[in-house]
């Protein structure tokens, strides 16, 4: 007989155990207010040299200042960038948006002049 009503209880407590879990799953989040939210990009200006690598996912910036960061370019225009990979031996500076938690540029501006990716 004890057996049968430790096996209860067992049972009764596991069940218990299982609803008040559920009900805290399914609480609505918490909403976040305005000033706890994070910038989705940062203004940022990166000197580096632009290199190319299809695994990389096309062209990026190996970073000068900072020393070996490396940026994806989001906004890539080929034609410029090729050109830029072929004759720079000064590292040139780009002016962009860095979005945030990643290290992908959005560039708007190549040594002073307005930049157009495609």
């Amino acid at each position: 007989m004890n057996r049968k009503k430790l096996m209860g209880i067992v049972l009764i407590l596991s069940i218990v155990i299982l609803v008040t879990r559920a009900g805290f799953a399914q609480q609505k989040p918490q909403e976040q207010g305005p000033e706890s939210k994070v910038p989705e990009s940062t203004q940022v200006t990166v000197s580096g040299r632009v290199a190319y690598l299809e695994a990389e996912g096309g062209y990026f910036i190996r970073g000068e200042h900072p020393y070996g960061v490396k940026y994806k370019i989001a906004n890539q225009n080929p034609e410029v960038l090729e050109a830029l990979r072929k004759t720079y031996k000064i590292a040139p500076k780009f002016e962009g948006r860095l979005t945030a938690n990643t290290n992908t540029l959005f560039i708007e501006k190549i040594n002073g002049q307005p930049y157009r990716g495609k």
